[in-house]
């Protein structure tokens, strides 16, 4: 009977050691599932702690039990550590790793974005430059045509006015003289309807307002002499 009373105090360490150990293994759980955490980085070594200190102070008694409270709050902050407080920094940091990486590739991604809408740019300006060479390429071929198309016309209306060129001596022989006489040739009469024929020729033609091609033709000898 007297062994009793003695047996109380390690039932009730017991007791408490098996309170402390449920507690941290439900905290560690509920880190671990992400359902709950600590309000403070270090509670779980807080609670150990203070748990280990209440333990040690049930178990110690008279002097040694100031030693058992400070072991026990020395052991039970070990054990709130390990079991609650390392996993969930464990897991913050996993979280905050996630976090970098995912904020990382959707920098990525909208620098990709970024460059494709740029690239996207480059191109259709390239396109609009292209597409105004091209037209006006096409515009100055047109208008070289036009161009080309009314000389041909001038030539063949002048021809046509004219009459057909002279080609024989003696008649370019008669327009030499003629155009001596009106004042426009002071050259040699030889029949041949060089340089200096042509220029009298034309300035014969600029008076009468016509085309100045420099041809003598028939219908412009006889204009001659009904100019003298």
């Amino acid at each position: 009977m007297a062994g009793r009373p003695r047996s109380k105090p390690h039932a009730r360490a017991a007791v408490v050691t098996a309170g402390l150990i449920a507690a941290l293994a439900l905290a560690g759980c509920a880190s671990d599932s992400g359902e709950s955490e600590p309000a403070a980085p270090a509670l779980g070594t807080i609670g150990g702690a203070a748990a280990g200190g209440v333990l040690g102070s049930t178990i110690g008694k008279g002097k040694g039990q100031l030693a058992a409270i400070v072991g026990g709050a020395i052991l039970g902050g070990v054990i709130g550590n390990q079991v609650v407080d390392r996993p969930v920094e464990e897991r913050k940091s996993k979280e905050r790793e996630t976090s970098r990486d995912r904020e990382m590739e959707r920098q990525l991604e909208l620098e990709r974005q970024r460059d494709a809408r740029a690239e996207d740019a480059r191109d259709r300006d390239v396109q609009r430059q292209l597409d105004f060479d091209r037209q006006s390429t096409l515009q100055e071929e047109e208008l070289r045509r036009e161009l080309r198309e009314r000389e041909l016309f001038e030539q063949w209306k002048s021809q046509r006015v004219g009459g057909a060129p002279l080609v024989a001596a003696p008649d370019i022989q008669a327009a030499q003289r003629l155009l001596v006489a009106l004042g426009h040739y002071q050259g040699p009469i030889d029949g041949i309807q060089g340089g200096g024929t042509r220029a009298a020729t034309r300035a014969f033609q600029q008076i009468k307002g016509l085309p100045q091609n420099g041809v003598l033709t028939e219908d412009l000898v006889n204009l001659m002499r009904a100019s003298l």
